[in-house]
């Protein structure tokens, strides 16, 4: 094993090398800078101010404040995120009552800043939804029922009546096929036993990319129609409560 002396002997060699580096690297820089400002005692202020801004204590401070930037600009969005989103939902949280009101306010908070980072003392922004007026409920009670006219009912439980009895119907009649186009590569004389595997399964990939496609077309338009009747029931939920806050109202 080596001595101490001579590890701490090479060590001092490394720093004395590292220390002539820097220096070499120090006089370049003056130099470049004296030949840019066309003065030297201009290049030494200027390299003196670069070395001040780039201590390590000076880098560190930057990216601390650049960091505080970027929290304070993330709670900025949030917060402008939450109003919009707060206003968006007016017609739900004016029917709650004030428990229900700050869960739901939360439950959107919660869901903006989600994955975002911010600083340690962030809170909800207050929000007040203001009482309702005569005005807004009859012009609500008319976008409500212009809506529910709209939409079909029957429409959409046709389409999913529809859609699901022909996943069922599609499925089989390509089985069918499949199973007849099979059946007749068997049936194929001079080929040889891997050419005729090789058809049989592309054949079937192919019956069952289609029996696939069709599933999901089936289900995308099941899937909308069901989001067509849940937004129906939602109108006509909400125009009960709009319709009872007129009445309480125009009888006061």
């Amino acid at each position: 094993m080596r001595k101490q002396s001579d590890i701490i002997r090479e060590l001092q060699d490394r720093q004395k090398e590292l220390q002539d580096r820097l220096n070499a690297a120090e006089a370049i820089c003056k130099d470049l800078l004296s030949h840019l400002y066309n003065s030297e005692v201009q290049g030494r202020i200027k390299f003196d101010d670069y070395r001040i801004k780039y201590t390590q204590e000076a880098i560190e401070r930057r990216e601390a404040e650049a960091k505080a930037k970027q929290l304070r600009d993330n709670f900025n969005t949030a917060k402008a995120d939450f109003r919009d989103m707060a206003e968006a939902n007016f017609w739900t949280l004016v029917f709650l009552n004030e428990k229900q009101r700050q869960e739901e306010l939360d439950d959107i908070w919660s869901t903006i800043t989600s994955g975002l980072v911010l600083p340690e003392d962030a809170k909800r922004p207050q929000h007040i939804v203001p009482e309702l007026t005569v005005d807004q409920l009859i012009n609500r009670r008319a976008e409500l029922l212009d809506s529910i006219n709209k939409a079909n009912a029957t429409q959409y439980n046709d389409t999913i009546e529809h859609c699901n009895q022909s996943k069922a119907d599609f499925a089989l009649s390509m089985e069918r096929e499949r199973d007849k186009q099979i059946a007749e590569i068997n049936r194929k004389d001079g080929l040889k036993e891997s050419e005729r595997q090789q058809q049989v399964s592309e054949t079937q990939a192919y019956f069952k990319r289609e029996i696939q496609k069709h599933l999901l077309e089936m289900n995308r338009q099941i899937s909308s129609a069901e989001v067509g009747l849940k937004r129906l029931e939602d109108y006509k939920a909400e125009l009960a409560k709009v319709e009872q806050a007129l009445a309480k109202q125009l009888t006061h």
